[in-house]
């Protein structure tokens, strides 16, 4: 009776983790653009959002601040590689390729994680789990391959590499606080983290020449407040519940939120007027075998 009530917590944790996620990629998409015209850079909205994301969570530094000495190290690797990379890539990213697209792409993160548990922290590899990794990263080259210039002709879009590079950092970021600092209460790992990076992105606030885009683009404001969501959400909030279902789970299983991200993403794109085309559903639907299949591999396993 007690694990069921874990199970559904687990799963509570997840589906809200996936909304909130799943959700990032049109705010974002709104912080860079209003009604098609840019309004913030991407270097702006990732230093805004990390900054922000900081803050909201600079009070918990003066209860959590002991632990800094003794954890710095895997506290500094999360925190760059969970945070601040790809704040920037995905940002990036999105002044390119559709928010729904992004959103597909990071659905491959639980994959990245097992590789990267496979590669560096001695996690146990099956036959499902390389069919998985194989298939997901034929998906995640095909939804890259297929994008149509105006022709209708496929093209390349070096920008949806981007997001992948993503899921290798989140993937690397999984595995250390999972081996590193899964005795940490959430909420110091999130603080902590984004302590590492706030004080640095705060000074880009400034060098990015924020306080000036607000005072001169009508729309600056507008935008900055859906990057404000997003920090207060995706990046502090969030970061906080991925911490504790990380500890109450594996770090495949766990990273796993990204198999439903998709699906929120998918139906903000919709709603905001971007349209997929049958081949990227079916890459969609290619990566979502991959993940079934590791996820099945990964009930099997010790991992």
């Amino acid at each position: 009776m007690v694990r069921s009530r874990d199970e559904w917590k687990n799963w509570g944790l997840l589906l809200v983790l996936a909304l909130i996620w799943g959700s990032s990629f049109i705010l974002m998409k709104r912080g860079l653009f209003h009604a098609g015209r840019p309004v913030l850079s991407p270097l702006q909205l990732a230093t805004a959002r990390l900054t922000i994301a900081w803050l909201a969570l600079l009070p918990l530094l003066f209860v959590h601040a002991p632990l800094f000495r003794k954890h710095w190290l895997p506290l500094l690797g999360t925190g760059v590689l969970g945070n601040g990379i790809p704040a920037f890539l995905f940002a990036y990213a999105q002044t390119r390729i559709d928010s729904a697209l992004a959103g597909m792409l990071n659905s491959l993160t639980p994959l990245s994680t097992l590789l990267i548990g496979v590669l560096f922290f001695g996690h146990r590899l099956r036959v499902a789990h390389v069919i998985g990794i194989l298939a997901g990263l034929a998906g995640a080259v095909g939804l890259i391959v297929w994008q149509r210039t105006d022709e209708g002709l496929p093209s390349w879009n070096l920008y949806a590499v981007l997001p992948l590079l993503g899921t290798i950092c989140y993937g690397c970021s999984a595995n250390i606080v999972k081996r590193h600092l899964y005795t940490l209460p959430a909420a110091a790992t999130a603080c902590l983290a984004l302590t590492f990076l706030g004080p640095w992105t705060l000074v880009g606030v400034r060098v990015t020449d924020l306080p000036t885009t607000l005072e001169t683009d009508p729309d600056a404001w507008r935008a900055l407040g859906y990057v404000a969501l997003l920090a207060v959400l995706s990046s502090a909030l969030s970061l906080v519940l991925w911490n504790v279902l990380l500890m109450r789970t594996t770090a495949v299983w766990a990273s796993s939120v990204t198999y439903l991200m998709p699906v929120v993403a998918i139906g903000w794109g919709l709603l905001d007027g971007e349209v997929l085309s049958g081949p990227q559903v079916a890459m969609i639907l290619l990566i979502l075998l991959a993940v079934w299949l590791v996820g099945r591999a990964e009930r099997m396993s010790d991992i």
